[in-house]
């Protein structure tokens, strides 16, 4: 997989587990409805020193196909957006809470929940940063935000071509 189909399936995953928009940092658009949450890559390829494992297959036409392996991380950061309200019944939300509430809840998925289904794409948790506080101010009030990273591995597969060699060319060698 690649790095966009990575984090687009991390994405949906994240989204269906709870239930509310996981949309990307800094669009244009219009901002979902409260509570939601926005993700943004902040590395997408961290190698770690290595080479790769290095493997050749056959191809049908008698040439090879070389392959590069490697593991890098890519880390993700999430965060998690509500604003002091009332819902339509008329109780107060605490953005605070809420928002910390599905910061918690993502925690859980990335350490637990959602083990096997990010495990089935091929890809690790490494590690889950601490929530940290990124309220912000949205005009005259606060936008109440909590967010932490997520650091993956993944497996990184480059390909490269190698054509047969063809019979009919002879080289020729210096004789002298």
């Amino acid at each position: 997989m690649t790095v966009v189909e990575i984090r687009n399936k991390i994405v949906e995953l994240l989204w269906t587990y709870l239930d509310r928009p996981v949309v990307l940092s800094g669009q244009a658009q219009p901002e979902p409805d409260l509570p939601f949450a926005t993700y943004s890559v902040i590395t997408p390829y961290a190698p770690i020193a290595e080479m790769g494992d290095y493997s050749t297959e056959q191809t049908v036409e008698g040439g090879q196909v070389e392959y590069r392996r490697e593991m890098p991380t890519m880390t993700l950061s999430f965060t998690f957006c509500s604003a002091n309200r009332r819902d339509p019944s008329g109780v107060e939300i605490s953005g605070a809470d809420e928002a910390e509430a599905l910061a918690e809840k993502a925690i859980g998925y990335f350490l637990h929940v959602g083990y096997d289904d990010i495990s089935s794409l091929g890809v690790t948790i490494v590690e889950v940063g601490q929530a940290q506080d990124r309220t912000t101010l949205d005009i005259d009030e606060a936008a109440r935000r909590v967010g932490f990273d997520v650091r993956i591995r993944y497996t990184r597969t480059d390909t490269k071509e190698i054509p047969a060699a063809n019979p009919n060319i002879i080289v020729k060698g210096d004789s002298t």
